[in-house]
């Protein structure tokens, strides 16, 4: 019923033939936006009605988008979602199209406005709602601020902001009692006509924009998944209220084993009966790690409490912080956050919520009083971006292969309507994490819709007072890390070399031109680039960590850090790439003799020829891997200094600070260069260490404090495992030829599937005696090089075999 759409809608000048107009001096369209005649400030739910009748059968569309959210309704069953999470610059409208018989229909909108408590990545421009009907002809029928629409406040929703630290907006404690419940099937008296607001645009003069006007975009994304889980079951139930349950840890010998059966009955679909004046808290562990709208019914009870909270994971401490065996909960402290159902007493009474929740332990509690209550239906449906991965991975090491399906999981519940940080906590589109998150993308899908919108809505953050990339949008705080600003710039690079699209670079590269220039004019006398005054994030600290602070890496006075500057040189050698394939000689030479002469002011800086590494401060005091493994990503540095940096990262010197989860992707992927497999393979301990600590999906840094259970900037080992091990990569710009070259260290075979817009890419490497075998397939039209040791081998479409002798 969603449809994408590749033009804009309401154009007259494309229907007469003419010369298409930009869209701001388009007509603008025939309807309005309109929000409730008597609304107060937010936080607030409203639903609007619209009842039209058809003469006649029709296939129509609709443009429908709501201010901050909505849920659409047609004929009492809902059809969507949305709007598309965006900026004001980039509002995002959905359009459906559906098939109406002839005779009496109804449009339904629940909408909602959270205000100061909604979601950190939530923006809203004024609390509204606009439907407009593809054909102009229909919008008296049924577009808002043009047809007879009407609305009312459903005030038994009631708000409760969460602690600073989670920015997953305001949580639910709706009230039964004073729930109009015939509203959302659009009957019942008290309806008001609705408050007309402006028009999408002015209709004469485009170029002007009132502050409560957006600019509008077709979605960019399909609709999100919702599937139901069925993996649920009881782990412990115990006669406990809400007062008391939070004053204790879960203790076995209070769990009423006998009950088991009859709470998971309720997960299977099955009605359970709770007599009056009755107390249960029961523990469902949700078999794995998901994000989901909840949905409950009930009849009766009247006057009882169910409160619903969800947590990635149990505490060993009642104040948090410490999280060791996942799978554990005896002992132990559950601190999650959720909403509160107050049934009225009547029946099927369906409770649920606005956006969803995210983690793999639910904490259900029922309270009644002086009515039994009768809980008809329990349901989770899984929500994320329909994420799969098209091709496979599987190699002889099972510790791989799980690794592989758990990276893949925490990557699938990090992609929403834009790439998350982690579902949990904040729900922010991180430049560090969503460059990570878009490469595991290009190996696993051919659907490149959410790198795509990452990259530009990246792009659309600059247009702050800096002039720079938000570290993290849409987000109302405006933070920036100058690292994630030349990490976006290498997204822009990543997408031309595995997806091409000459023209749409062409017009991104005004942005990364800009970009580099603002953050080259900070130099220091020396021609060092300084961090600048702001959050330097670079990566999670591990120990050692005294000279870090918060992820950022040392320096001194001076503010100069070899890191950030390794980086700077780095991200120029991909601007040359860029120039190169736009065709814009000249400014690749620029690009590359600004990361020449910068990479002479780091060597003269930063290394320490005693300890044959680069330290991280001009002081010499301080030395990291960070700091080697960007050198090594570096063209412009010595080769002959490059050399020796292996070895240095391969000691355990106690001071040399050593990469995280996050940064850990640079890491693999400079000893995969160096053909340090065995090292590498031994870096992975953490990730193959998760399944014995129940950990579902990769945390944000593999510590028992670690705060998220679940952060795809962890789940580049699948890149890993198919650019690295088994050595698939784009060999020129669009993914136009490939390079293979098979590094399988002490694995004994790998054989993979990855997805290429001409077909599959596959490769079958194994060792077989004393010969490696290996097999290559290559779509139509893709010319391509295996590369074995130090000798390359062309390829040609279809299948190649190889032999090789196995080195002792």
């Amino acid at each position: 019923m969603r449809v994408v759409l590749t033009d804009l809608p309401y154009n007259q000048d494309i229907k007469r033939n003419q010369s298409l107009k930009p869209w701001e001096q388009a007509s603008g369209w025939p309807c309005r936006w309109v929000t409730y005649s008597e609304v107060a400030k937010p936080p607030y739910v409203i639903v609007y009605r619209c009842k039209f009748t058809l003469s006649e059968a029709i296939r129509l569309r609709v443009h429908v988008s709501g201010d901050e959210r909505y849920e659409l309704f047609l004929d009492h069953a809902r059809i969507g979602r949305g709007s598309e999470r965006g900026d004001r610059s980039n509002w995002f409208y959905e359009t459906y199209e559906v098939e109406l018989a002839a005779g009496e229909h109804q449009w339904i909108a629940r909408c909602w406005a959270i205000g100061e408590h909604k979601p950190w990545a939530q923006v809203s421009v004024q609390p509204g709602f606009l439907l407009s009907p593809d054909d102009e002809s229909l919008a008296p029928l049924m577009g808002t601020g043009v047809a007879q629409w009407e609305a009312k406040p459903m005030l038994a929703y009631r708000f409760i902001p969460l602690p600073s630290s989670i920015g997953t907006g305001a949580k639910l404690d709706i009230d039964g009692a004073s729930m109009d419940w015939d509203a959302l099937l659009g009957v019942g008296d008290d309806w008001l006509p609705v408050q007309p607001l402006d028009n999408v645009y002015h209709a004469k003069d485009n170029y002007h924009f009132s502050s409560v006007q957006r600019l509008m975009r077709p979605a960019t994304l399909p609709p999100m998944q919702e599937v139901r889980v069925t993996t649920m079951a009881v782990h412990f139930v115990e006669q406990a209220g809400i007062v008391e349950s939070d004053g204790y840890p879960i203790v076995s010998s209070r769990d009423l084993i006998e009950e088991h059966e009859r709470w998971n009955s309720l997960l299977t679909g099955q009605q359970i009966h709770i007599p009056a004046n009755t107390c249960r808290r029961v523990i469902i562990d949700l078999g794995d790690y998901y994000c989901f709208y909840p949905a409950l019914i009930v009849s009766g009870g009247k006057g009882s409490v169910i409160r619903l909270h969800w947590e990635e994971s149990f505490y060993d401490e009642a104040d948090g912080g410490r999280k060791t065996n996942r799978n554990e909960i005896a002992g132990k402290w559950f601190r999650g956050h959720g909403d509160t159902f107050r049934p009225d007493g009547g029946p099927s009474r369906s409770f649920d919520t606005l956006w969803w929740h995210a983690g793999r332990y639910c904490e259900l509690i029922v309270e009644t009083g002086s009515e039994a209550l009768d809980i008809d239906a329990f349901r989770l449906l899984e929500t994320r971006y329909p994420l799969e991965m098209e091709g496979s991975i599987q190699c002889s090491d099972e510790r791989l292969n799980q690794v592989v399906r758990t990276s893949f999981r925490t990557l699938q519940m990090c992609a929403h309507e834009t790439y998350m940080d982690c579902p949990y906590w904040e729900q922010l589109m991180y430049v560090g994490d969503t460059r990570i998150q878009s490469l595991v993308t290009y190996v696993s899908t051919l659907d490149a819709r959410l790198p795509r919108k990452a990259l530009d809505m990246f792009r659309a953050s600059r247009n702050n007072h800096l002039g720079l990339v938000n570290c993290a949008y849409p987000d109302q705080s405006g933070k920036h890390i100058s690292s994630f600003s030349l990490w976006w710039v290498a997204m822009v690079y990543d997408y031309a070399l595995w997806r091409g699209d000459r023209e749409w670079i062409r017009f991104m590269m005004s942005s990364v031109r800009d970009e580099m220039d603002r953050l080259l004019l900070n130099r220091s006398s020396n021609g060092a680039v300084k961090l600048p005054i702001s959050w330097n994030f670079m990566d999670w600290q591990t120990a050692p960590s005294d000279a870090w602070s918060s992820g950022t890496p040392p320096h001194g006075a001076d503010r100069l850090n070899a890191a950030y500057n390794l980086q700077m040189i780095h991200t120029l050698e991909l601007v040359a790439k860029l120039e190169a394939f736009l065709g814009e000689k000249e400014l690749e030479s620029r690009a590359r003799r600004l990361a020449k002469e910068l990479g002479s002011v780091v060597e003269q800086l930063f290394w320490n020829e005693e300890r044959g590494l680069f330290a991280d401060d001009t002081g010499h005091q301080y030395y990291s891997e960070h700091a080697q493994v960007l050198s090594l990503l570096c063209e412009s540095i010595s080769p002959e200094l490059n050399r020796r940096l292996v070895p240095g990262i391969m000691k355990t010197a106690n001071d040399l600070m050593r990469t995280s989860v996050y940064f850990d992707h640079y890491t693999f992927d400079v000893l995969a260069s160096a053909n340090q497999m065995e090292a590498l393979l031994d870096r992975l301990e953490p990730w193959f260490g998760m399944k014995a600590t129940g950990l579902k999906t990769t945390p944000e840094i593999f510590l028992d404090s670690t705060r998220s259970d679940c952060h795809a900037w962890g789940a580049h080992p699948v890149y890993l495992l198919y650019t690295n091990l088994l050595g698939i990569r784009p060999a020129s710009m669009g993914f136009a030829s490939v390079v293979i070259r098979p590094q399988l260290g002490s694995l004994t075979s790998l054989h993979g599937k990855l997805p290429h817009p001409n077909g599959f890419i596959e490769v079958n490497v194994a060792c077989r005696g004393s010969q490696w075998h290996v097999e290559v397939t290559l779509p139509h039209g893709l010319p391509g090089s295996l590369v074995w040791g130090n000798e390359s081998y062309s390829l040609h479409e279809g299948q190649n075999e190889f032999e090789f002798p196995a080195l002792s």
